[in-house]
């Protein structure tokens, strides 16, 4: 508009009639201008959150699958550990001395050999816990969770670049208005 007072001014010889932003017809430029920025949304902002959003839900579902996965390393652990002892209580029981029974009495011994059974046991019942558990994960994750997982971002995508889309539409169409007014200063319809 400043441009327009002072060089558009000069070159047309003071004609108003060859102003457009300054033209005495478009003396609510200024208001429908602002007016327009006020109405206008940025569809972008709704994105970033959107985005921001997707990659939590990811980060949720890439969780849960290694929580799968600290489950398996549970029961390598407690397979490991089974076996450790298993051997303790085998060199034990035929009267071999380890480094762990080295300074035990005859009843330490035995009260170690029953530990390590009961130990055994107890070990035995949760690997078959465990790989009850990570079946039922995988089955789970594999026909439940990441398929429903797939659909509903799949939903929400569509959903969003519909949101997008009809804002982009309405800028666009707020922006059209505006530069019409601006191409009739020089053509009243009156």
């Amino acid at each position: 508009m400043k441009y327009e007072d002072i060089g558009i001014a000069y070159y047309s010889d003071q004609d108003y009639n060859k102003r457009i932003l300054t033209h005495p017809n478009c003396e609510d430029l200024k208001n429908k201008v602002q007016k327009n920025l006020v109405k206008t949304k940025n569809p972008y902002r709704d994105s970033y959150i959107w985005i921001k959003g997707e990659f939590l839900d990811v980060q949720g579902m890439y969780d849960s699958i290694q929580g799968r996965e600290g489950v398996m390393k549970a029961l390598l652990a407690t397979e490991q550990k089974k076996k450790e002892d298993t051997k303790e209580q085998e060199k034990m029981a035929q009267g071999k001395t380890t480094l762990k029974s080295l300074f035990k009495s005859k009843t330490q011994k035995e009260n170690k050999i029953l530990n390590l059974q009961a130990a055994t046991e107890i070990a035995d019942q949760e690997i078959t816990d465990f790989k009850l558990l990570i079946k039922f994960l995988t089955i789970y994750h594999g026909s439940h969770a990441i398929p429903k997982f797939k659909n509903s971002k799949k939903r929400v995508y569509l959903k969003a670049l519909n949101k997008f889309c009809v804002k982009e539409i309405s800028n666009a169409h707020l922006a059209a208005t505006l530069y019409h007014s601006l191409l009739d200063v020089n053509n009243p319809t009156e």
